[in-house]
């Protein structure tokens, strides 16, 4: 007989949201996938791997420690890269690290939400996040039993209608601990931060004390536009940066990072976060560190450079889709488009808005009987927000599948107007 915390925890469908994104290709092998936000598998560099551990066996080789040691040996459970990490982020994003034990190294972004929240959150404490959005982290919020408060992302947008929020939890007695936010090109709408919404989020956290986790995953994929500073190298006092290399270089190195907030009177939560990864993964793989470090000290602690062919592709990737999406769906004359779409100006996705209910059961329709798949928005919210989206990925398909993707897709859309 099934226990109460299966019943209640692992039956959740949030925890099941990424299980959907690997499984509905192999249920579905003969559509084209539109779905997963993986990175395109031919900017999958092998000669990557070479590459980054030659470059950091030439720097171990000038320090006090033996490579053996380093890459053989179980090691530092903050990691050892972590001053090549603050270099790097020092030329990328202007982040001033004091302190490089203020950062640790992890297996990929979930290792460091879970090490983030698992170091702010004991007992009682609100964690707020944009509804919809990405099902990592508040999987990992049931998971670890942390009260979510999810907020509409209009909402959320907006400051004055946030901190609105924030206020009247705290005017009922709950405390608002953090606020997860992904600033540039967030998953699944593509949807960022303005860089007055960012200091206007920095201002509520200093004003009513919770901490920011700022996820970092898409910021080199950006299009059109200027760069906007992440919140992080405006205010590090209240912002954990979570960072990951799975889209800046790939996956399988399942390599990320978590930074501290750092500054004069701010509680260090190195050691926390040190004592929590020693307990679930004692320290990340040396071998994939050694490889990311390397290639970070053979791009000058850059990544600017080594994603410049990627960002060309996905921008034509993305524009491309949407030159197929303004094909198969015109504007009619007196009514205008009953299919509408986002224009990022970056990231892996594009939200689009139908006329009609897109949720499990029609999406396993589609990808069944039209050969398209297409993940709904709303599997993503955690209030049944968004049920008439749908969030398409570029990413990781060729132009001539968007091209049939698309049109399976209207051919789906007519087929549901009818």
């Amino acid at each position: 007989m099934p226990s109460v915390l299966e019943k209640t925890i692992f039956e959740d469908p949030t925890l099941n949201v990424i299980h959907l994104l690997n499984s509905i290709s192999s249920e579905n092998p003969e559509a084209i996938s539109l779905a997963s936000g993986r990175p395109d598998d031919e900017q999958c560099d092998l000669s990557l791997i070479d590459k980054g551990l030659a470059s950091y066996t030439r720097y171990a080789v000038d320090t006090e420690h033996s490579l053996a040691t380093l890459l053989c040996q179980y090691g530092k459970t903050t990691g050892i890269i972590n001053g090549i990490i603050a270099e790097h982020l020092q030329v990328d994003e202007g982040i001033k690290i004091y302190n490089p034990e203020s950062i640790v190294v992890c297996m990929g972004f979930q290792e460091a939400a879970t090490l983030t929240l698992l170091s702010i959150f004991e007992g009682s404490g609100v964690l707020l996040v944009p509804d919809p959005v990405f099902s990592g982290i508040t999987g990992i919020a049931k998971l670890l039993r942390i009260k979510i408060v999810p907020v509409p992302e209009d909402t959320f947008l907006d400051p004055s209608a946030l901190r609105k929020v924030a206020e009247d939890l705290e005017s009922r007695g709950e405390k608002v601990k953090a606020l997860y936010a992904i600033s540039d090109f967030s998953n699944p709408t593509a949807n960022s931060l303005s860089y007055e919404d960012r200091k206007a989020m920095l201002s509520l956290a200093n004003e009513m004390n919770f901490f920011i986790l700022e996820d970092n995953a898409y910021s080199y994929f950006r299009y059109e536009g200027d760069k906007i500073p992440l919140m992080k190298s405006i205010d590090s006092s209240r912002v954990f940066l979570l960072g990951s290399f799975a889209k800046s270089i790939f996956p399988g190195l399942r390599m990320g990072y978590v930074v501290a907030p750092e500054n004069a009177g701010v509680i260090s939560f190195s050691a926390r976060l040190c004592k929590a990864k020693s307990l679930i993964t004692v320290n990340t793989p040396a071998l994939c560190q050694a490889i990311v470090g390397g290639l970070l000290i053979e791009n000058n602690y850059s990544l600017k450079q080594l994603n410049q062919p990627r960002v060309l592709s996905y921008r034509q990737k993305r524009n491309y889709m949407i030159e197929c999406l303004e094909r198969e769906f015109p504007i009619k004359a007196g009514s205008g488009r009953s299919v509408t779409w986002n224009h990022p100006e970056g990231g892996f996705f594009i939200n689009v808005q139908l006329p009609f209910t897109f949720e499990y059961f029609e999406m396993c329709e589609c990808a069944r009987n039209f050969k398209v798949i297409v993940f709904p928005t709303s599997l993503f919210s955690l209030t049944n927000q968004a049920v008439t989206q749908v969030r398409l990925s570029f990413s990781n398909a060729t132009e001539s599948e968007i091209k049939q993707a698309i049109g399976n897709l209207r051919a789906y859309i007519e087929s549901r107007m009818q």
